[in-house]
């Protein structure tokens, strides 16, 4: 198990703080993308960091110090989506935030060496330990977090199938109005639409004045409701309360792809003659082998097919 945040940074130094983090030794950069802050007028990169110890905490603010009296606005976006800039807080502070973020990583670490002292300010549990827990760990891949896996390295040339995104898990109940309400409560999501199927295959998206017990009453409750909460995006497909779920819960799988990708993926569908279960202008949905359903589109937003 690893610490994971996002290092937002201006697209200029992003180059700059992939070398800070790699400084730290048990930290490295596993995905760099356009971030999707708002209202800044130099492009914004996110950084992907995934470190063993918080060490990388010392070389990013050792780093941030160099940049001069004008430091640019870079911030550490936590798991739980709390966004702590490095002017705001001192190091102690930020290292205190990562820690109650993700609790868990800490019961994870085994405390090998823990009466020894590196001179790292930090916890003195976490040095080096994960470094020797690593190399002494059972090889069985059921005692081990994906999370600790190095990362993938791109193949040269780039992949075949590139997959940009996950658009959403589309996910299939009887009473939408009551799923709505768990996932809203359970997981802290938040309503980012709602649609209503007009029977020709095509859905109508409803106003943000829909009340789901007026529908109810009425008959006429929405089909689709799309949840999120950072990036997971649930879509809640409406059955019926009479209806069965015969064929599992999970509806489909919906991602987003490079036109290149998109073509390439089309064409491997039709020469294995997969069932292709919905298609539209920039998106279509096939079942695989397996049975199970994928929605592949050029679209951000999702496609209702």
């Amino acid at each position: 198990m690893a610490y994971r945040f996002l290092l937002e940074v201006p697209e200029s130094l992003a180059p700059e703080a992939s070398i800070a983090v790699g400084e730290a030794g048990d930290a490295q950069v596993v995905v760099v993308r356009n971030s999707h802050a708002r209202g800044l007028d130099e492009g914004r990169m996110d950084l992907t960091v995934a470190a063993h110890s918080l060490r990388v905490v010392s070389t990013l603010y050792d780093w941030f110090d160099q940049l001069g009296a004008s430091r640019p606005d870079i911030a550490l976006v936590l798991h739980g989506g709390e966004r702590i800039t490095l002017e705001a807080a001192e190091r102690g502070a930020m290292v205190a935030a990562i820690r109650r973020d993700q609790p868990w990583v800490e019961r994870t670490i085994p405390k090998i060496g823990d009466h020894e002292s590196d001179g790292y300010t930090g916890s003195t549990s976490e040095a080096d330990a994960v470094a020797m827990a690593m190399a002494s760990a059972s090889t069985s891949p059921l005692d081990r977090s994906w999370q600790a896996l190095p990362a993938v390295q791109e193949p040269e040339g780039g992949r075949r199938v590139a997959i940009r995104e996950l658009n959403h898990l589309s996910l299939r109940v009887t009473d939408i109005a009551a799923a709505e309400r768990f996932y809203v409560s359970f997981f802290s999501m938040d309503v980012v639409g709602r649609a209503r199927g007009t029977g020709n295959g095509s859905f109508e998206l409803l106003g943000a004045d829909y009340s789901p017990e007026a529908a109810l009453r009425a008959g006429a409750e929405a089909d689709l409701v799309f949840l999120r909460n950072g990036p997971l995006v649930l879509a809640l497909q409406r059955l019926g309360r009479g209806a069965r779920l015969e064929r599992g819960l999970l509806d489909h799988i919906s991602i987003r792809v490079d036109g290149m990708t998109y073509t390439s993926i089309k064409s491997e569908v039709l020469m294995r003659g997969m069932e292709v279960v919905g298609s539209a202008e920039t998106a279509f949905a096939f079942r695989d082998s397996f049975g199970i359903s994928w929605e592949i589109t050029l679209q951000s937003v999702p496609e209702f097919i």
